[in-house]
């Protein structure tokens, strides 16, 4: 942009200065002031070519300095503070504050020569420097046609001038944001490749996981059973129950880095979801000293996936199991809106601060012991594939209420629990719903 500039003033400003003093000399101007004015345009024109052959910071200086400096010369040969070129300093000024190297003194310094120069001028405007004379004089209290005609070129070229800093700066920004887009696309699909390398991986090492902990939990509850020693009875059934901790882990995991699949749209009647899953978790319920209470609409059906759906209230009423006290109750209620379906599940539980409410929307974020972080993110993913949303409401000793909105009409969204995971690194996994906790 700094040898754009350069070449542009020498293009263009220079010719125009040129043109001035061809005018002036041609209507009569005094020999003294052209030779001043020549002096100037041919100073700057030199410092100009020199600043072509090198990219010193001491020449673009001096280039600007020289370049005020000559501006205040024609100032004051043709009329001081009334002079028809005054217009023609913003160029100088906007590409001394757009062009100027660091430090940012030096571009004081450029402005701080702008300042003394108009204070120069007022302070002179009473002598000859200050007055238009020769060709520029006012005639008969008009102004002349050479001034005139001299006004409007400067005008011109003033707009011109920032109009062309403007376009210049514009296409500058353009390319470089245009760099930036693809170096950071480069590096995101850099990163995107290894993640989904080591989620592939991962997954994998889960699936084969699997099996092993399931045949460990079978093994360790069938001794449990048949132990005579109560203490190795004992500690068989705390291997069987780590096992199911590890299990729902393992598919917590997999649940949330396979994404999510299709949606299998179907009239489906969220109450009737939400008895069943009462019915499923009445025995972990009684065994928390919890009550799963039911309520709402029966007759209200929506388009929805049902396993899905199933998912996500299985996820969501384990945590407000797990978050309620002995003898409390989790609500759920199943209410019909405009256009939408609102389920909610109230636990009775110590609620959570607005801190840990924040960070309750990141993967991989528990306060539960040996908890994944992952039942709340599937959880919203398949809330959000169907076009809904997933919110929650908590206050510290005032339990906690989510709230599932989920449109009468599904409109699945491509958003997923984790956006850089791949379906080809699918894997045959167990198709039972994930249960890992996420609080």
């Amino acid at each position: 942009m700094g040898r754009t500039s350069v070449r542009a003033r020498l293009a263009w400003i220079i010719p125009f200065h040129v043109v001035v003093i061809v005018v002036l000399m041609v209507r009569g101007e005094s020999a003294a002031r052209l030779f001043a004015q020549a002096a100037a345009v041919a100073v700057v024109a030199i410092v100009f070519a020199l600043r072509l052959a090198t990219n010193d910071w001491r020449l673009r200086v001096g280039s600007f300095v020289l370049g005020v400096l000559g501006y205040f010369v024609f100032l004051a040969t043709t009329g001081g503070l009334a002079s028809p070129l005054l217009v023609t300093g913003a160029v100088t000024m906007a590409a001394a504050a757009i062009k100027l190297p660091e430090p940012l003194w030096l571009r004081k310094v450029v402005f701080a020569v702008f300042l003394f120069g108009f204070i120069a001028l007022a302070a002179v405007s009473g002598s000859g420097a200050g007055l238009l004379s020769g060709p520029l004089a006012v005639v008969d209290g008009s102004p002349s046609p050479v001034y005139l005609g001299i006004a409007v070129l400067a005008a011109a070229f003033t707009m011109t001038g920032v109009y062309g800093i403007g376009c210049a700066m514009t296409r500058g920004y353009e390319r470089a944001a245009l760099e930036l887009a693809e170096r950071r696309e480069e590096l995101c699909s850099e990163n995107e490749d290894r993640t989904r390398a080591l989620e592939g991986m991962a997954a994998r090492l889960a699936h084969e996981v699997k099996n092993p902990l399931a045949a460990i939990r079978a093994l360790s509850t069938h001794m449990a059973r048949n132990a005579t020693d109560v203490k190795t009875a004992e500690r068989l059934a705390i291997v069987a129950a780590e096992a199911d901790r590890l299990q729902s882990i393992v598919e917590g995991f997999l649940s949330f880095s396979r994404g999510l699949d299709d949606l299998n749209l179907a009239p489906v009647n969220p109450y009737e979801v939400a008895r069943e899953l009462a019915v499923l978790l009445e025995t972990r319920a009684a065994e928390a000293g919890v009550v799963i209470d039911v309520s709402g609409d029966p007759a209200l059906v929506l388009d929805a996936d049902a396993r899905k759906l199933r998912q996500v209230l299985l996820n969501v009423v384990l945590n407000a199991i797990q978050a309620s006290p002995q003898g409390a109750t989790v609500h759920l209620a199943i209410v019909a809106a405009r256009d939408s379906a609102r389920i909610t599940v109230e636990d009775g539980g110590a609620g959570m601060t607005p801190e840990v409410l924040e960070r309750i929307r990141k993967p991989y974020f528990t306060t539960k012991e040996g908890g994944t972080g992952l039942g709340v993110a599937v959880a919203r993913g398949l809330v959000e594939q169907h076009g809904g949303r997933l919110e929650f409401k908590s206050a510290s000793g005032k339990g906690t209420t989510v709230v599932i909105t989920l449109p009468t009409k599904a409109t699945p969204c491509a958003r997923l629990p984790n956006p850089t995971r791949s379906r080809k690194h699918d894997e045959a996994e167990s198709s039972e719903p994930a249960i890992a906790g996420a609080r």
